[in-house]
């Protein structure tokens, strides 16, 4: 890889400094380029790593299962002793765009209890008394108004959604972003 950073620029940009030698220089011009020639590689590699990823999802949801299913299959063992299995895979998350709708629809099915209240507030320096003192009066006596946030762990709503899915109920795509599809799983054998 040629040189990014010239050793000549570089004695250029180090102007009156005398006391630097061009081996200084040329020094530094070396581990600057070199830092530069690892941040290219880490992000190649890292562009890799997505196009890998991405191929293997397409294979676990897509390309294995539908020869499996062609099969006539949906488990097999490998001479190795790997188990290979496709299952049905559910995946939820709530939209930012639709929290409030999603939440108030947990409360109205009975799953209010899932949903998780968290309250903090920010102190200043040399307010540490008073961060200790906090206990339930937060606003009527100290004149902090705290930010209160709703949410529900992305595994909890995860499994309440998919145990409703099993028992037959319906929930909101739209409010879940819920989507299901075959997974291949891969245990590997004992070596």
């Amino acid at each position: 890889m040629a040189d990014i950073i010239d050793f000549d620029d570089l004695k250029q940009d180090a102007g009156d400094l005398k006391n630097l030698q061009d081996s200084d220089l040329s020094g530094l011009s070396k581990l600057i380029n070199r830092q530069l020639e690892l941040d290219t590689m880490i992000e190649d590699m890292e562009d890799a790593t997505k196009e890998l990823k991405r191929e293997r999802d397409l294979l676990s949801s897509e390309t294995i299962p539908t020869k499996m299913q062609e099969l006539g299959i949906n488990e097999t063992t490998m001479k190795d002793g790997s188990k290979v299995t496709v299952k049905e895979g559910f995946h939820c998350r709530i939209p930012k765009a639709k929290e409030e709708e999603a939440l108030q629809y947990l409360k109205d099915e009975g799953l209010g209890d899932i949903i998780k209240n968290q309250v903090s507030t920010s102190f200043g320096t040399g307010e540490d008394n008073m961060a200790g003192d906090l206990a339930g009066y937060i606003e009527s006596n100290f004149g902090i108004t705290p930010e209160v946030k709703k949410s529900v762990h992305p595994s909890t709503l995860k499994a309440t959604l998919k145990k409703r899915h099993e028992e037959g109920l319906t929930d909101p795509d739209d409010l879940f972003g819920i989507f299901i599809r075959p997974e291949t799983k891969i245990t590997k054998g004992k070596k």
